[in-house]
């Protein structure tokens, strides 16, 4: 939270905490009203928090921020504070329910004290992890609170734009614009909205306006990636082909500097591939395991761009069926995993090293943490836990859960070439190696070869499902899918579109999915095989094992 400091209030300044309230008549009154033996000087806990949070001490940060909640019980500066530091510690559901409260304060005291930044900000962290619902009526009350104030209409704009109402986002992102011509994020936003209003040429104008001025390289590098996309729309493929590597080329630049290792991805992949042999594979039988009475999850794999979410809202249309979107409890259950084994960054060798209770200890602390998340739900329908990047924990995902089922999508390995130069990553460990053509088909190769090699040897039952399938035929692709889930099949989730349009999707391809299916995104590759024989040797394997024609 970017709050100011309590520390700074003189005692006839507002309030850091937002309330409108003068100082003195607000947390100052607060600590002076303690008695003494429980004097709580709120300045120095509040420093104290602020400063374990900007250094990732998230667990210490919650603990000062609940002591500062105490002392400050109906103020929406500590609730959004703890609900924030919640989030990060992946406590999603518990920090949602605090920013929840910070934002129902606002809503009715912020007319008085006229803190638009305030609610902004909520609004900004409520979108963040997700909340949709509760983030647009805060940033239309900040756009009331400061109508001219472009922070507040773009991100108004945004808002609308993430739940595909882009008519309605359209004037708020054009005005943003209007007060700063110059201003290349909003330039971005605005063209976006326009794309997706089918203002075509219209947004291609906004980027390449962008793209001339260069002013901030971050969003330079972004409107080379939507003008590629345009481009592509509009047939230009060599000129898209140029304009997505330019926008790569700069993501590389912005992020050489980060502290994201090259080789994490790699490494971990080869030690799995290792590790992960016959006998540890099946070590223990679901017959021992599956007397702990949790149910049987299963999980929805496969390489980014490869129609993982377009599967998950098909599934999410299903009412007996749960679908997580992007959750990230199997990364913390590798860590449960280092926590108990003592050993770090070699998952096999850990697994190897833990009885068979300690094996149930990690498949009780995964339902504990899908309850915390997401509810008794998960246990009442069929649970699918979808992230993409889970492949690479598909070894861990099959000796903790031997009798699990495994969803694994697959795409044309050139198309899924394609999306993923034309997309723009958030940098991580999983992503800092798709900043090139080249560095796209050796993660996918890597990736794709681990599968290949665990897929006869894990317990788990798996499905492989082809994207071009769903597309092309899709009820008896996915009739099966609902069989190996075992639910049955209803025509409804046909509409899964319907149900999309106005959810809250992590991943990029929010917008893509709210329509009906459409097939012009198979065979993309064909329009730029001049580009092909760099990455082919790479995935012929792949583009022959999965059955795609050479």
């Amino acid at each position: 939270m970017n709050k100011a400091n309590l520390a700074k209030a003189g005692r006839n300044d507002p309030c850091a905490c937002g309330s409108g309230k003068k100082y003195k008549h607000c947390c100052l009154q607060t600590k002076t009203n303690q008695p003494a033996s429980q004097s709580i000087d709120i300045e120095d806990l509040n420093r104290r928090a602020q400063q374990a949070a900007s250094v990732g001490n998230f667990e210490q940060a919650v603990l000062l921020f609940r002591q500062l909640l105490t002392a400050m019980p109906a103020d929406a500066y500590p609730l959004a504070s703890l609900g924030q530091m919640l989030c990060w510690q992946h406590k999603r559901r518990e920090g949602l329910g605090y920013l929840r409260q910070a934002a129902e304060i606002l809503a009715s005291e912020a007319v008085k004290s006229g803190d638009s930044q305030f609610v902004l900000e909520i609004s900004e962290q409520l979108l963040h992890w997700g909340d949709i619902a509760t983030a647009e009526p805060l940033a239309k009350l900040a756009v009331k609170l400061a109508p001219e104030s472009p922070a507040a209409l773009s991100h108004l704009a945004y808002c609308l734009n993430r739940v595909n109402r882009n008519t309605e986002a359209l004037p708020f992102a054009q005005k943003a614009c209007d007060l700063l011509p110059d201003n290349p994020a909003c330039q971005n936003l605005l063209a976006i909205i326009a794309a997706n209003q089918g203002q075509i040429t219209e947004a291609r104008q906004l980027l390449e306006h962008i793209i001339e001025l260069d002013t901030d390289k971050a969003q330079t590098a972004r409107a080379y990636l939507e003008l590629a996309n345009i481009l592509d729309k509009q047939t230009d493929y060599e000129p898209a082909f140029k304009a997505a590597s330019k926008g790569l080329a700069l993501n590389a630049e912005l992020t050489a500097n980060l502290a994201i290792s090259v080789d994490y991805l790699y490494s971990s992949i080869a030690i799995n591939k290792t590790g992960f042999n016959t006998e540890l594979l099946q070590r223990w039988p679901a017959a021992l395991l599956i007397d702990d009475d949790w149910p049987a999850p299963a999980f929805l794999l496969g390489f980014l761009r490869s129609g993982t979410t377009l599967t998950e809202q098909i599934l999410a249309a299903h009412p007996k069926v749960f679908v997580t979107d992007e959750s990230s409890i199997v990364n913390e259950l590798a860590g449960k995993l280092a926590a108990i084994s003592g050993i770090l960054n070699n998952i096999p060798k850990a697994l190897a090293s833990l009885s068979l209770e300690q094996i149930k200890q990690l498949r009780s602390f995964f339902w504990q943490r899908m309850q915390e998340e997401y509810g008794d739900s998960v246990l009442q329908q069929q649970l699918v836990d979808k992230n993409a990047l889970n492949s690479i924990e598909l070894g861990l995902i099959s000796v903790v859960f031997p009798e699990a089922k495994i969803l694994f999508a697959l795409r044309d390995p050139r198309d899924v070439c394609i999306s993923c130069l034309m997309q723009s990553f958030i940098p991580s460990p999983a992503t800092i190696n798709l900043l090139s053509w080249q560095g796209i088909a050796k993660q996918y190769a890597a990736v794709m070869d681990y599968w290949l090699s665990l897929q006869d040897k894990i317990q788990p039952r798996y499905l492989q499902l082809r994207y071009e399938d769903s597309v092309l035929d899709f009820e008896n692709c996915y009739r099966p899918v609902f069989e190996f889930l075992g639910v049955d099949w209803i025509p409804e989730v046909s509409r899964f579109h319907e149900q999309a349009r106005h959810k809250f999707i992590s991943t990029p391809s929010f917008a893509a999915v709210s329509q009906p299916i459409y097939n012009t995104a198979i065979g993309r590759w064909q329009h730029y095989q001049a580009y092909l024989p760099a990455i082919l040797p790479q995935l012929q394997r792949f583009i022959k094992a999965f059955g795609y024609p050479i």
